[in-house]
């Protein structure tokens, strides 16, 4: 948890002080004096930062931040979301999207390859869902074993992979969502008439539901996981953007 820490430390630095593609991060030294680590924990959450593509270091010269696009690392959106690291627009755009696409085909697969098996571990997901809900917890962690137990049921273990990278990204978006309880029971009741469907192995049906079921959740998680402005002590919104940059930001090693 500690690299985490560090790491979200590093990830806020580059918000706050407005850094874009392209600028030069401050050295080891200066970051390890601005926030009180050493120099080799600083350059472990750096080596991070750059094995998940958000960062590059260039020998003899430093390291920068890298471009938003195709060529960051999945996981990067991971760690993004882990550390409260707003996501771009786009990425979050997309993201949903691509969640709607994949879950939709899951849905028709599920229904094709469905198991006695799958059918039990459904059931029994939904069982926990209805006592979880009466008890007034939280149907967040149950919600995500849900959809991934459906995708476990296409028996593409890729497929699962891909999904389960989602669920990791919404995963402290998904615990705000379902603190209103109606939500919990709206999903749950949604929950069931998916299961009907892929207990029917109705894939019509089951994508109908599906694209009714995702679309109020995928609304919610544009607004929540967009770099919103933030308000300002005026009252008027201020843009992360506008933070000025710490002058000297450039020095070298």
């Amino acid at each position: 948890m500690e690299g985490l820490e560090q790491t979200a430390k590093l990830l806020e630095l580059i918000r706050e002080r407005g850094f874009e593609p392209g600028d030069k991060l401050p050295s080891e030294r200066d970051l390890a004096a601005l926030f009180g680590m050493s120099r080799s924990a600083v350059r472990e959450s750096l080596i991070r930062l750059d094995t998940l593509r958000i960062v590059e270091s260039r020998p003899k010269s430093g390291v920068y931040l890298q471009p938003y696009g195709a060529e960051r690392s999945i996981e990067a959106m991971v760690l993004f979301a882990e550390t409260n690291t707003p996501l771009s627009a786009d990425e979050v755009a997309q993201s949903v999207e691509l969640r709607s696409v994949l879950e939709s085909e899951a849905m028709r697969l599920a229904c094709l390859r469905r198991t006695q098996v799958d059918l039990d571990s459904l059931q029994q997901i939904l069982r926990d869902s209805a006592a979880a809900i009466a008890r007034g917890e939280s149907f967040a962690e149950l919600d995500a074993q849900f959809h991934k137990a459906i995708v476990a049921a296409t028996k593409n273990d890729v497929l699962l992979r891909f999904i389960n990278v989602f669920y990791r990204m919404s995963r402290k978006r998904r615990e705000i969502y379902f603190n209103e309880p109606l939500q919990s029971k709206r999903s749950h009741a949604q929950h069931l008439q998916l299961y009907g469907a892929i207990e029917a192995q109705d894939a019509e049906l089951g994508l109908k539901i599906l694209r009714r079921h995702l679309k109020g959740v995928d609304a919610y998680f544009r607004m929540f996981f967009s770099d919103a402005p933030t308000p300002a002590p005026n009252g008027r919104a201020a843009s992360r953007r506008a933070t000025a940059k710490t002058p000297g930001r450039s020095i070298r090693r």
